[in-house]
């Protein structure tokens, strides 16, 4: 497998891993919070990344053994784990609609989820296919990626 191809595959699941959070994260607040806005909702997202951004770099650092600075070490952890930054903005897009009114606050949580179900299938399908796997795999990895994602949804549908 080439470096691009690594590197993105790595990417990826590092992306899936922070949406299933994410999802998880915005749907629990949404029930134990019914009251807060796409706006508040919207912050807690961005901040859920950031913090479990750092969290990875963070334990990053702390397991390298290289004899590099600090702050070398620091920023190639956080260019490793900065992936974990991509949900932010396709299931940020919905709450910011909801933040300017164009969707009620429901809708942009249920759509935010969707987003969530539809980035995972993507990202667990495009991951499966560039390691090499056959289509009918990826097509299975897709598909079981999106259904976490769709197991969150049922979770919040049944509280």
């Amino acid at each position: 497998m080439s470096t691009a191809r690594r590197r993105f595959t790595s990417n990826t699941s590092l992306a899936v891993y922070a949406t299933i959070v994410a999802a998880a994260v915005i749907a629990g607040t949404d029930d134990l919070e019914p009251g807060w806005t796409s706006w508040q909702l919207l912050v807690t997202l961005v901040g859920t990344l950031v913090v479990l951004l750092f969290a990875e770099a963070y334990s990053d650092v702390l397991g390298d053994p290289s004899p590099d600075r600090l702050r070398v070490r620091v920023r190639r952890a956080l260019g490793h784990r900065w992936p974990v930054m991509d949900p932010a903005v396709p299931m940020g897009i919905p709450l910011l609609l909801g933040g300017l009114g164009v969707i009620s606050d429901e809708a942009a949580v249920w759509t935010t989820l969707i987003v969530a179900v539809a980035f995972l299938g993507f990202g667990g399908g495009a991951t499966a296919r560039l390691r090499g796997r056959p289509w009918y795999q990826a097509i299975v990895a897709g598909v079981v990626s999106a259904l976490v994602g769709v197991v969150i949804i049922i979770l919040k549908a049944w509280h």
